[in-house]
């Protein structure tokens, strides 16, 4: 099956493109009989405590030992970016390791799964559970393999480009296959998550993505929804960009005459070579959501080095006068601001990110109270 994304799933800001993957997927229940022990997780739990001190955690506790061969090796590393100390960082195995599993395959026949379009929460369907101890999640069957695949073509002008698959919700303990090779995975279903898909693609041909969830049973005391229940998105950069929510706006200083704004741009650089770009970001005024007018501040180019592999911040600080600020009515109106980040290489640009904010000053008085 082939399946060219339609201009109506398009999110873009060029030259970066942000593309929404929620339609025609096939879904299946069960795993496959083909599979026999490569689909074993491996210990589940996060931490241990030890005899010693017992109030704290230790990772590295038996329950979190990495189980040679089983899912759980693939899935942990995608957790290194939010990792600081590297001697912590998991190791990606070697290889993929497709092992006989069919339905991973892309010339597998899906035809006779269901089609669905995401968000798709199959364990709200029902049906209910009258025996046994449902009664903690509504009664509701949600713990079991399950498995979405769906075909993609990408141009051959993604050829270079760094790619990404962005998850907003999925429960839980995902692992993601591109063309028969193991991705990595995520075990929380309560965030949204990131993989590298880039290594795995073929750009100017049909790519099959395939997604397999399978909560634990006991995993919750409500009911926590069951599959992909938000939306699916691949993201294209230049392999030097803004990270994945690679901006952060602070304001020091504000007042009714002047609104001191902060930025700090995290860059990623996905290629092999390092990298010399200039960052650049304009500050506009937002009306119903809408950007207005010239910018009201400007932040200037500044030059960064960004090391083959590697991550930078880039600091930049501007003054919106007479800022509008943002705030409760009927004293102050949601007012907002859009701060559009540039990154250009040579004469080229090759990204640019929308950041959009408030402007507040907050006290708090012994008297007052906050404001």
């Amino acid at each position: 099956m082939q399946v060219r994304l339609p201009d109506a799933e398009r999110a873009s800001t060029a030259p970066r493109e942000h593309v929404r993957l929620d339609t025609d997927w096939r879904f299946h229940q069960g795993n496959p009989a083909d599979a026999g022990n490569a689909l074993a997780y491996g210990a589940r739990g996060g931490v241990a405590r030890t005899q010693s001190q017992p109030e704290k955690w230790s990772p590295r506790g038996p329950d979190v030992a990495v189980a040679k061969g089983g899912l759980k090796e693939w899935i942990l590393p995608a957790a290194n970016p939010f990792i600081k100390d590297s001697g912590r960082r998991h190791a990606r195995p070697g290889g993929h390791r497709r092992g006989a599993i069919s339905l991973v395959r892309p010339d597998f026949d899906d035809s006779g799964w269901r089609r669905v379009d995401l968000p798709y929460d199959w364990a709200i369907e029902g049906p209910f559970l009258w025996e046994g101890a449902h009664s903690n999640i509504g009664r509701l069957k949600s713990r079991a393999p399950v498995w979405y695949r769906k075909a993609i073509v990408l141009p051959e002008t993604d050829a270079g480009k760094s790619l990404f698959l962005d998850v907003d919700g999925a429960m839980s303990y995902a692992t993601v296959w591109l063309n028969g090779k193991r991705v990595g995975g995520w075990l929380y279903g309560y965030t949204s998550w990131r993989l590298i898909l880039a290594p795995y693609a073929v750009p100017g041909e049909t790519n099959t993505i395939v997604i397999r969830l399978d909560n634990p049973a006991d995993s919750s005391r409500w009911y926590t929804s069951g599959g992909i229940y938000r939306h699916v998105w691949l993201t294209k950069t230049a392999p030097v960009h803004v990270a994945q929510w690679g901006t952060y706006v602070h304001t020091p200083v504000v007042s009714a005459e002047k609104a001191w704004v902060d930025i700090d741009v995290t860059l990623d650089n996905g290629s092999r070579a390092d990298a010399a770009v200039r960052v650049s970001t304009d500050i506009y005024a937002l009306d119903d959501g809408a950007r207005t007018g010239l910018p009201v501040a400007l932040i200037a180019q500044a030059l960064a080095a960004v090391a083959a592999g590697g991550s930078i911040v880039v600091h930049g600080k501007a003054v919106v006068a007479n800022p509008r600020l943002w705030g409760p009515a009927p004293e102050q109106q949601p007012h907002r601001y859009l701060a559009i980040t540039t990154v250009t290489g040579g004469r080229e640009v090759i990204d640019r990110y929308e950041t959009r904010f408030g402007l507040r000053a907050l006290r708090f008085d012994p008297d007052k109270g906050s404001s």
